[in-house]
């Protein structure tokens, strides 16, 4: 199982969220309101963004890269993952089962 964090524009998590799980490549996403500092051509920027916390199974990684640079074509999205061993084991049988290849809407 891994955890990727995606930040989006505030205001597109519900959207992107509800595009991912229709598609069977996550078994359950959090949205957190957070405030963002970045640097921007020597500038440090500030603004309201949404952080998504994505469940998922690692060889579904490609999948929802591939969806948000759909969505958002030409940004940089900063969208990472980490390894996660220790799981509850029913949770991990119930995210194997929801996204399955088989269940997997445009594989």
């Amino acid at each position: 199982m891994i955890v990727i964090f995606l930040s989006v524009k505030n205001g597109d998590g519900i959207n992107i969220s509800r595009r991912i799980l229709e598609r069977k490549y996550a078994i359950s996403i959090d949205i957190k309101k957070v405030e963002a500092l970045y640097l921007e051509k020597d500038n440090i920027k500030e603004e309201d963004r949404e952080l998504l916390i994505i469940k998922t199974r690692e060889e579904l990684f490609d999948k929802i890269e591939e969806l948000i640079k759909e969505i958002y074509k030409d940004n940089i999205i900063e969208m990472y993952s980490i390894n996660v061993d220790d799981v509850n084991k029913d949770f991990l049988d119930l995210l194997e089962k929801e996204t399955s290849i088989k269940k997997i809407k445009n594989a």
